[in-house]
């Protein structure tokens, strides 16, 4: 009996306006549907076949009889997977792609959302009469269609259908658009990707996902869905994630209440906040915030509601470094909902000054570090600027009227902080800065401490004497040349050339060496009592290499093929090596600084904690080096392939074993996002392959079994988190007066009639490793 899979058509009327694209049953259903032929739902459940209305696919001749006003059904049989025959189209400019994926579940259409004219929307004409497909990716090499040889490589595979073939994993389709898609020579260079329904620049850690396209081709990604108990374990990992979310999370709205920790254990959050965010953005006038936080213990003190916010974000922040295992997390997220609440009341003229900017600085950040962001915080900061520009910060006080010179300091000084804040979260959100330089002229804040500011007429200090400002102003001289970096990889106009990218690169690497030599005369200058401590010189550091690293990162792929390339692949490595080593001093790369610095290193690594414990800008910008260092080493393997096995660098493996560690580290002190840890240890089994020789056929098994022990791994812990979580008792708090009282001098000189609010919600910036949502 003849046992091959058929493809049964008939005639059915078209009832439907817009085409249905899923299978009959998951629209009976209500499930998405991968579109594949069978889907993964139908193989799941094991039905019989697998019925698509097939209005979506490239046009067919009409069959005899059959009228344009009816459309076919395309039956898939689960016996055996379908098979792909080419169409050939008169029509020149239809783009036809052939996966290189078989399976049980065949690959199928993939829809790109964009115009019709973006490279990304290739479709797939799909039958079940050609005997001959590859069983495959390895088969390609090897096979032979009607029109000829078949020989594919890698890079033949559409961009946005490598990680859209396991669609529930990626969480739908990943679409990379190039500048021109036509220029053979640029063919690599992405200047953005969409996700759903969102855009990414090039400095978007997503990017980063293109150079491991052979990886995923290669082993056959949707494997994971049809062939592997994963994508089960991942639903309950996620379903495990909501109930441990929705025990931190508070009620909307939470009003603000008077209710803190203990004071030692405010002091030392308070100490965290300082240590890894004061030092680097300055906010606060620090006499005045310790006067009122002395003030706030004292027997009968009534506290300001608005220093209660305040001094809540600040713990938040600081609550993200306090221990190793994150113990104050779920504090945290209530003190940003209280901020939020506070900050959504219609109060705003008599809120409006230096102190409320404070306040909205600081709830970017606590949002970012702690991970309170229904919309990203990127979106949130374009309102604080906007708002900062109403009420005049980006003017230089000397064109207004005339102040106090502590008016005047804190002035430049939050709009100094306000600048940092936009290239930071620019970077992380792949979006365009939206500010030129042309756009302010407000001047570098001046060289003074903070007690200096209480005492008018007070002289600047040299630039080559250390005060709190010292780091802020060294930053803000290469604040120029990293706002035209960020500009460059970002804005959807600047379709720039490589040269202009190396001529970017020799100014900011001209402004690093000023930079370093600044802050290094002060750490060498003797007998003086203080100066930048070496987590200030990390974090700064790390900073710096974050903009290179964004710079050369898109010229990675190209570099595979152009040795023009060449030095931006070599800088990117070194310069998430050097990120890598700041946010990890213990890690085997820094074996022989650690031989000689050993003892001087800190027991409590904030900026390690940082990376690990929060999901803002440290631990994406850690994600981001870890991986761009594997696909480094991924394409080595590749490359050097020869008669005898070649020498592989030790310290970039070194790093993605760190790597593997450190994200399973973060799912055990309470992260819920268990891709990440999936995907480093996919991406060593992978690796570690091509190591030790393997033939290509024997990875993808390693590969599979790699996946689905990390998620049960991850399951194990998340069980446990969930069971520890305990429901909290709303406890009846007393709620606070809303006001403000003028703290220092000159508080209110800064007054607007525009509105502020912000949007609630809780999510995390990296929630899409691959997704957190099924939909």
């Amino acid at each position: 009996m003849d046992h091959r899979p058929k493809t049964v058509v008939v005639e059915v009327e078209r009832r439907r306006r817009r085409p249905a694209i899923s299978c009959a049953l998951c629209r009976k259903r209500k499930l998405r549907c991968n579109r594949q032929r069978p889907c993964g739902n139908c193989i799941r459940s094991k039905t019989e076949t697998c019925v698509y209305e097939n209005h979506h696919l490239v046009e067919q001749p009409l069959a005899a009889g059959q009228s344009p006003g009816r459309s076919q059904i395309g039956v898939f049989s689960l016996e055996s997977r379908p098979q792909a025959q080419s169409h050939l189209d008169s029509n020149p400019n239809d783009a036809l792609a052939i996966r290189n994926h078989g399976s049980n579940a065949a690959s199928g259409n993939t829809i790109s959302p964009l115009a019709s004219g973006s490279q990304d929307g290739l479709t797939l004409s799909l039958s079940a009469s050609d005997e001959n497909r590859p069983t495959s990716f390895f088969d390609l090499d090897r096979s032979e269609g009607a029109s000829g040889s078949l020989i594919q490589s890698v890079d033949a595979v559409p961009d946005s259908d490598f990680l859209a073939n396991a669609s529930h994993i990626t969480g739908g389709a990943v679409h990379f658009h190039r500048d021109n898609p036509s220029d053979s020579t640029n063919a690599g260079l992405i200047r953005s990707v969409t996700h759903k329904t969102r855009f990414f620049g090039q400095s978007h850690w997503i990017n980063i996902f293109q150079t491991f396209k052979g990886m995923f081709v290669m082993n056959e990604i949707h494997l994971l869905e049809s062939k592997s108990n994963v994508y089960p374990l991942l639903l309950k990992c996620k379903a495990l994630a909501r109930v441990i979310k929705a025990k931190r999370t508070p009620a909307w709205p939470t009003i603000p209440t008077k209710e803190l920790p203990e004071k030692q254990v405010c002091d030392k959050l308070i100490d965290c906040y300082l240590k890894t965010t004061e030092n680097i953005y300055r906010i606060l006038h620090l006499p005045s915030f310790r006067r009122d936080y002395e003030e706030l213990w004292e027997p009968g003190a009534y506290p300001d509601i608005a220093f209660i916010v305040q001094l809540k974000l600040i713990l938040a922040i600081g609550a993200m470094s306090y221990d190793d295992e994150l113990s104050m997390r779920t504090p945290a997220i209530r003190w940003v909902y209280e901020a939020m609440t506070w900050a959504a009341e219609p109060e705003f003229k008599a809120r409006l000054g230096i102190q409320f900017i404070q306040t909205q600085i600081l709830l970017l950040l606590a949002r970012e570090a702690v991970g309170v962001s229904g919309d990203s915080v990127w979106v949130t900061a374009g309102e604080v600027v906007r708002r900062a520009i109403h009420m005049g910060l980006h003017r230089d006080p000397r064109h207004l009227p005339k102040r106090s010179l502590f008016a005047n300091e804190m002035h430049r000084r939050l709009w100094n902080t306000i600048l940092e804040m936009l290239l930071r979260m620019s970077l992380t959100s792949g979006g365009p800065p939206l500010i030129r330089m042309e756009d302010f002229d407000t001047e570098t804040p001046g060289n003074f401490d903070d007690e200096q500011l209480m005492i008018e007429g007070s002289v600047e200090k040299p630039e080559n004497e250390y005060t709190g400002m010292s780091i802020a102003v060294a930053l803000r001289k290469t604040f120029a040349v990293r706002l035209m970096v960020v500009g460059f990889v970002n804005d959807l106009s600047s379709c720039g050339t490589y040269e202009r990218t190396l001529e970017l690169d020799a100014e900011l690497r001209s402004a690093y060496k000023s930079l370093c030599r600044t802050l290094g005369g002060f750490k060498s200058q003797s007998g003086r009592p203080s100066g930048p401590s070496p987590l200030d010189l990390r974090f700064v550091d790390f900073i710096m290499q974050r903009h290179i690293s964004a710079l050369h990162t898109p010229y990675l792929i190209p570099a595979l093929r152009q040795a023009k390339y060449a030095l931006s692949r070599k800088l990117a490595v070194e310069a998430v090596l050097k990120t890598w080593s700041a946010v990890y001093p213990t890690s085997s790369i820094m074996a022989p600084q650690l031989r000689h610095n050993g003892p001087s290193l800190p027991q409590d690594d904030l900026l390690s904690r940082l990376a690990c414990s929060g999901p803002g800008f440290y631990r994406v910008a850690s994600l981001q080096a870890s991986l761009l260092v594997a696909a480094e080493l991924d394409n080595q393997l590749r490359e050097e392939r020869g008669l005898v096995p070649s020498p592989f660098r030790a310290d970039l493996l070194s790093v993605i074993q760190e790597s593997r560690e450190w994200c399973l580290r973060s799912i055990k002190v309470g992260e819920t996002n268990v891709k990440g840890y999936m995907v480093n240890c996919i991406i060593v089994a992978h690796i570690e392959g091509l190591m030790k020789g393997l033939d290509p056929t024997e990875i993808p098994p390693r590969f599979l079994k790699a996946a689905e022990d990390s998620v049960e791994e991850c399951l194990a812990i998340l069980e446990e988190k969930a069971g520890q979580s305990q429901d909290e008792a709303a406890d009846p708090r007393d709620e606070l007066d809303v006001g403000i009282r003028p703290q220092s001098p000159d508080w209110d000189f800064l007054v607007s009639d525009a509105m502020f609010a912000y949007n609630a919600g809780m999510s995390e910036p990296m929630t899409w490793m691959f997704s957190e949502t099924v939909r």
